[in-house]
């Protein structure tokens, strides 16, 4: 109430103000020449006073504040009088706009005015891409006008008093979507003149964000050939056309196009932009679209968006001298994704392949070191030992490649639920990352010999794992898959992120490929185990093997806690490393007491996880400079690196975790090289590291965009050129290769 006061207060000083400028403008026109005239312009001047209430108060929630306003102080007949629906938004919730893209609903009004009198639609302001997870929507942030046009019947009077009054109903959301609606009204005098109204700043700014003329430009729809769902716009622009770096396609019909999929181009005549239809959706004869150009050729007072008309046509191929420009859909990474042209026969070669390869990365390497111990118990044994080894091999193949489906079904089901996840995202769980280090720290101590499984386990398990030994095996698998999540191979980032476009069964077909991959060198080994007797015959050395082996467990725990400090901060760290002192008190007297005492070593370690468990809240990536050797490394920011490319300067952008073993390894075996980073210094390189630690959807977002589902991914931006995308396992000759390649 002391709010709408105030506001009632101000506009008594300021309608008397408008009053006074309106007759000064009559004196100067010369036209208060007779008694009528004077009558006239008193009475419109009177009227002027009286519109201090002329505005509805406006309607506020906790997300938005909505009312009516007008440009002008006054509805004149014969002249284009605006009116307009304010609508400021409370920070990070949106509207949207007639197309709301793939979710949503836009902004309506209806009208309740005075016979005669009319009101069209909203003549809709150029809308923003509003990304959240992989949902993309098309509306308005902070504070948007939607102007309208309010015709007058030539028979209204002068001096008359005119309410326009509508229902307006909006949705507005967040992080989730609240309808809201309510009556929105606006008094206005009719006069002969108006003047500008204490909103006129707000309408001029709503006629430069409102598409412009097209007259000048031409849009033609091609086909892909070969692609059902995919189609090229080729925009023919004007001659005189300034060159955008940055470009952005809106249709105006709902659910024609996906929000989520646009590639970029600037071409020798104008521009070429790759969408593609929604699933049973033929391409249309006439398509109109909103081009939005740069927000920056927007602010210099040229067109924010153009309204073009579409006309489909015949199949058309992309000319070789197109250059890839920053676009809406995919943010600065609108370059060819080298996964475009994969089929799924390809995609499942490369997941073999890179299964395969995935056993030599350094996260499986525990896992790896557990099956080299199990080969060696059964070194030297006879024919009955090896049917034994040959059905480990098959339980160990059926544990990973139902893990990897498992994942493949998490993440399918997260992703049709609406969240944007990719390899090893549930790493991303700071929860995750300490049952894992809990899990390895607890295998290590009994590979040391505090404590023995048997030692607490019921005689009726045991006796069931010595009648089915391949449970043993088929778990390893498991834990095998469990500790490569961290890792992506090479081959796997491409095959991986083609499965999470695909249908469900070309996904876990993928997935599946991965498994087989990864197990077959160790089936092959089980399979044909004449090479065991290269190896000593078991005896005491394998204790000492045993205990050896304890260590590189121990070495993955650290590595776990690490990314925790990393997730859960410092505090978080300790707490946890308290939690795993808990955990070996619990494991010597499981190991070293009676049995009573055992059952109190297990309760202390449950105890123990609990209380260590990590905040569910993690801490937030660091931003800003990273210092990385002698080179500074910014926080990753899709719009810098448009700039900075827009400006003739290259850019590198390191996508990566703390959790990532591969992007460790990269980042000090090749990144952290002075060479290198002499390199980058000599081409003045701008150095960026998107941190995937912790959630974070831009990143998700950008990621999908380049046809990848996980980290390490690298790309150079070079001025003019597509963006590159370097192997997941780098060399500094790759990385050489590519730098060699800017001038």
């Amino acid at each position: 109430m002391r709010n709408q006061t105030a506001s009632g207060l101000l506009y008594l000083y300021v309608a008397p103000a408008q009053a006074g400028a309106y007759l000064f403008q009559l004196v100067q026109k010369n036209k208060l020449s007779t008694q009528r005239h004077w009558i006239s312009a008193i009475a419109c001047t009177a009227a002027l006073l009286s519109a201090s209430v002329a505005f509805a108060a406006p309607i506020k929630t906790e997300h938005a504040e909505v009312e009516l306003i007008a440009e002008k102080t006054a509805l004149v007949v014969g002249e284009k009088n605006i009116v307009g629906l304010s609508i400021k938004h409370a920070p990070q919730w949106h509207s949207y706009w007639k197309n709301p893209g793939d979710s949503g609903y836009p902004t309506k009004i209806t009208w309740q005015v005075p016979a005669g009198y009319g009101i069209s639609d909203i003549d809709w302001p150029t809308p923003k891409r509003i990304a959240t997870g992989p949902i993309v929507n098309f509306g308005f942030e902070g504070d948007v006008l939607l102007p309208l046009t309010v015709s007058v019947p030539t028979t209204a009077a002068v001096g008359d008093s005119v309410t326009l009054t509508g229902k307006a109903e909006w949705l507005v959301c967040k992080d989730v979507c609240v309808p809201e609606e309510g009556d929105v009204s606006l008094t206005l005098p009719v006069s002969k003149e108006a003047a500008v109204g204490p909103s006129a700043s707000r309408f001029a700014a709503a006629r430069v964000a409102t598409p412009g003329d097209a007259s000048a430009w031409k849009a033609t729809l091609h086909a892909l050939p070969n692609a059902a769902k995919e189609v090229w716009l080729d925009v023919v622009a004007p001659a005189n056309a300034a060159k955008l770096n940055a470009l952005d396609v809106f249709p105006v019909p709902e659910q024609v196009s996906d929000p989520s999929v646009q590639q970029v181009y600037r071409t020798d005549n104008g521009y070429a932009v790759k969408l593609k239809l929604v699933d049973g959706v033929k391409l249309p004869e006439n398509m109109p679209i909103v081009l939005a150009a740069s927000s920056a050729l927007a602010a210099k007072g040229e067109f924010s968006g153009l309204t073009l008309a579409t006309v489909a046509n015949t199949a058309y191929s992309l000319p070789s001298s197109a250059v890839a420009l920053a676009g809406g859909a995919a943010g600065s990474m609108t370059g060819a994704s080298t996964t475009d042209a994969l089929t799924l026969w390809s995609a499942l070669l490369l997941a073999f392949v890179g299964g395969m390869v995935l056993n030599l990365m350094p996260c499986v390497f525990p896992v790896l070191s557990l099956k080299i111990l199990s080969f060696a118990q059964h070194s030297g044994k006879a024919a009955a030992s090896s049917r034994e080894m040959r059905q480990h091999g098959i339980f160990y193949a059926v544990g990973v490649i139902l893990s990897f489906l498992l994942l493949a079904g998490v993440m399918l089901a997260f992703k049709s639920a609406g969240s944007a996840v990719g390899w090893g995202f549930q790493l991303q769980n700071p929860g995750v990352v300490w049952v894992l280090a809990v899990i390895f720290f607890l295998i290590g101590l009994n590979l040391m010999g505090a404590f023995e499984v048997g030692q607490l386990a019921p005689s009726s398990l045991l006796s069931m794992r010595a009648q089915h030994p391949g449970v043993d095996a088929f778990f390893s698998g498991v834990l095998a898959v469990i500790a490569a999540s961290p890792c992506t191979a090479p081959f796997m980032g491409a095959a991986l992120g083609f499965a999470l476009t695909q249908s469900t069964a070309a996904a876990l077909a993928v997935f599946a490929a991965l498994g087989i991959g990864m197990a077959l060198p160790y089936v092959l080994l089980a399979w044909f185990p004449k090479w065991l007797d290269k190896l000593p015959r078991p005896g005491p050395w394998m204790v000492t093997f045993k205990q050896l082996l304890a260590f590189p467990m121990f070495a993955t725990v650290v590595w776990l806690v690490w990314v925790l400090s990393l997730q859960a901060g410092a505090d978080g760290a300790a707490i946890v490393l308290l939690g795993l002192v808990g955990l070996a008190f619990a494991a010597w007297l499981v190991g070293s007491m009676k049995r009573g005492v055992r059952w109190a070593g297990v309760a202390a370690a449950l105890i123990a996880m609990a209380l260590a468990w990590p905040a569910s809240e993690a801490v937030q990536a660091a931003t800003g400079i990273v210092k990385s050797g002698n080179v500074s490394w910014l926080a990753w920011d899709p719009a810098a690196v448009a700039r900075l490319t827009a400006e003739g300067k290259p850019v590198f952008v390191d996508f990566t975790a703390a959790w990532c073993v591969s992007c460790q390894a990269n980042k000090r075996l090749v990144l952290a090289r002075a060479e290198i980073q002499q390199l980058f210094d000599a081409k003045k390189v701008t150095l960026m590291r998107a941190d995937w630690t912790n959630r974070d959807e831009r990143i998700t977002q950008a990621l999908a965009s380049m046809n990848r589902s996980g980290v390490p991914v690298y790309v150079l931006h070079a001025p003019g050129k597509s963006p590159q995308l370097l192997p997941e396992l780098l060399t500094t000759g790759i990385v050489k290769d590519a730098l060699a390649t800017l001038p």
